[in-house]
């Protein structure tokens, strides 16, 4: 009687760390990136991240550490050119999201003082009240 055996495809460290890496870094699920890049097995990404000596920051669970030493926690940085011009795009969105908030501040003052001023009534808390 012949059993048929699936065999598990074995991924490179870089396709790990990358999957690792996306993991930590978006905050998504484990289950939806194992879909994504069609990981076999429920805890691959958990086993890899012990391998590697990834600390898990999304569950709410301690992990169990086996020995007392930091473990060191891997850092990406952008090796190429489309990962750079990927974060120079997002500051200048984040840079553009901080002006429009500056912006919004300003109207918000100024609405305030324009009230205090028709409406002769103190809007703004005092500092020395309590």
């Amino acid at each position: 009687m012949e059993q048929n055996f699936r065999r598990l495809p074995i991924y490179d460290e870089s396709f790990k760390r990358k999957v690792i890496e996306e993991y930590l870094s978006t905050g998504c699920q484990k289950k939806d990136l194992l879909v994504k890049y069609g990981i076999g097995g429920k805890g691959a990404l958990q086993r890899w991240m012990q391998e590697y000596g990834y600390l898990d920051w999304h569950t709410k669970r301690k992990q169990k550490i086996k020995f007392a030493l930091p473990i060191p926690i891997p850092l990406s940085m952008p090796s190429d050119s489309q990962n750079i011009h990927e974060l120079k795009k997002k500051i200048l969105e984040l840079e553009r999201q901080l002006q429009d908030e500056k912006l919004r501040a300003e109207a918000y003052s100024r609405i305030i003082e324009k009230a205090e001023q028709e409406l002769k009534i103190p809007i703004r808390k005092k500092p020395s009240t309590k």
